[in-house]
């Protein structure tokens, strides 16, 4: 939901512009309504956009309220929709002011592979892929920084580069890796966490870190040693680039290294760890992981301890 709030905030951007050859709707109530009903379909898939509600029956609303910080004065975006909604929202506040920047969605699996011709393929064909994927392509698209642009990154790049082994090059719309003394590997033929790396090393090359950065489920195909690695670029874009990242994950590894270095920080890095109790509908934060009182996979963990100890008592093992 952030990412498709946050995409279309930086898509209206460009209708209050004049652009030659465009027709403009100047952010008109029934563009956004129309635009953020397709986002929202085209992210989640839904056969309509009703069908976000959960199925108690009934009619039921929803009203969706967005602050943007990035501005001298905070913006407000708010909308709504019901649970028989098909193709547009209710608009109850648009913004005045906009984010210089999109917003960058990695989703769980990687798009490296099978990037060639995939922005084409999405839009002239119904495909069941949700729009995460093509944003991202079309992100990657982009031509790599250079001079003072690049020299900005480097820094960032470096140690993803040597999780790699080399660099990623884009050739005749096609991915390769480069390894420092080798021929290029059709990037295909790299580990699947490699491709992931590569991905964000790539977007810090062509300039397009500069927003938000969405990750769903950063911790598929890393070992330990990656993630700690991984956990000290994210705090960089944060503390250095000055980015808002947003994470989903249930590696219990990954939360608490990028916990332990949020607090030897010491206020440096703003963070919020946030935990999703479904069974009570409720929502837990805290600015440290263990301000969480529910923290499922440590749970988990732990049981697992016991029935092993357990076991070990009555002489299983």
């Amino acid at each position: 939901m952030a990412y498709t709030v946050a995409a279309i905030w930086y898509e209206a951007a460009a209708e209050h512009q004049n652009i030659p050859g465009k027709i403009s709707s100047k952010g008109s109530k029934s563009w956004w309504q129309r635009r953020l009903a397709e986002k929202l379909v085209g992210i989640f898939k839904p056969d309509k956009l009703g069908h976000l509600f959960h199925r108690d029956g009934g009619r039921q609303k929803a009203k969706i309220e967005a602050e943007i910080f990035a501005t001298k004065n905070n913006q407000h975006l708010k909308f709504a929709f019901s649970s028989n909604t098909q193709k547009e929202v209710e608009i109850l506040q648009t913004p005045l002011e906009f984010p210089s920047a999109p917003p960058i969605f990695l989703p769980s699996k990687e798009v490296l592979s099978f990037y060639p011709g995939f922005v084409k393929l999405y839009d002239d064909r119904e495909l069941t892929v949700d729009e995460t994927y093509p944003d991202l392509c079309k992100a990657l698209s982009s031509l790599l920084l250079k001079g003072g642009g690049a020299k900005q990154y480097a820094t960032f790049i470096k140690p993803l580069e040597t999780i790699m082994g080399g660099q990623l090059r884009l050739k005749a719309g096609r991915f390769y890796l480069k390894p420092s003394g080798k021929k290029e590997m059709e990037i295909s033929l790299v580990a699947e966490g490699l491709r992931k790396i590569g991905t964000l090393a790539y977007l810090a090359a062509n300039g397009s870190l500069k927003n938000v950065l969405f990750w769903d489920e950063p911790e598929g195909d890393f070992n330990a040693k990656i993630l700690t690695q991984l956990a000290s670029s994210l705090i960089e874009l944060v503390e250095t680039y000055k980015m808002q990242v947003i994470l989903a994950t249930h590696r219990f590894f990954l939360m608490k290294e990028l916990s332990v270095q949020v607090e030897i920080s010491k206020g440096k890095i703003p963070a919020q760890f946030i935990s999703l109790v479904p069974r009570k509908s409720q929502i837990e934060q805290g600015g440290l992981l263990e301000e969480l009182a529910t923290i499922t996979v440590l749970d988990e963990i732990l049981a697992q301890d016991d029935r092993v100890q357990q076991l070990f008592y009555e002489g299983k093992l």
